[in-house]
């Protein structure tokens, strides 16, 4: 459903229709749409279901984040809002209360002078977990960057965003200088785990 305020997807939105809605406003996404899953899971699967699941490497949360996704529950008392980058507190652990479910995932109108690109490392790249995902979403001013928003997934216990590099890069100009220190802040900025996709130092 298109609002004043953006885009809100319901939980019984199968991926398919999630994201051919949200490839209107952003095109950029749609290779790592793709690449999520299979047909068949992304004609049975929901985005709410995706993001109430709570993977640290489940491949839409990153990009949510990125565009400043609030996620809405709802519970026979009520509904709230809750920030997608506050919404993992720990490790398969969401911030709903005993009762509460995912009724929505609401996308924000998207922003003027928006530059936005989201990368996907997996073993394959067709139907294949991630083993590292980023998502990138700046908003220029001209030459300087007015803001930065950068969500990770596959780098800690919970997907998350890049604040410390987010810092570095917003109010900079657009430069080499800024990117270096972004590349230096990012480097920093998580402690990745070795599994059975990637070892910590490839990631």
């Amino acid at each position: 459903r298109e609002t004043d305020d953006g885009l809100d997807i319901g939980c019984a939105v199968v991926l398919t229709d999630a994201v051919t809605a949200l490839n209107r406003s952003y095109p950029e996404l749609a290779e790592i749409w793709q690449r999520f899953a299979s047909v068949p899971i992304r004609n049975s699967a929901t985005l709410c279901g995706n993001v109430a699941n709570g993977s640290p490497i489940g491949d839409s949360m990153p990009a949510l984040m990125a565009l400043g996704a609030i996620v809405i529950v709802r519970s026979a008392a009520g509904e709230r809002s809750v920030p997608l980058d506050a919404f993992y507190p720990g490790f398969r652990q969401t911030a709903r209360k005993r009762g509460e479910f995912v009724a929505s995932v609401r996308i924000p109108r998207r922003s003027p002078n928006l530059v936005l690109r989201a990368y996907k490392i997996s073993k394959r790249y067709d139907q294949d977990i991630s083993a590292v995902f980023a998502c990138f979403a700046l908003v220029q001013d001209g030459a300087r960057i007015a803001a930065a928003r950068i969500g990770c997934g596959g780098v800690a216990a919970t997907p998350r965003r890049a604040v410390a590099t987010e810092a570095a890069l917003a109010g900079q100009a657009w430069d080499d200088a800024t990117a270096d220190a972004a590349v230096r802040a990012l480097a920093n900025e998580f402690a990745p785990i070795d599994d059975m996709r990637a070892s910590a130092a490839y990631r």
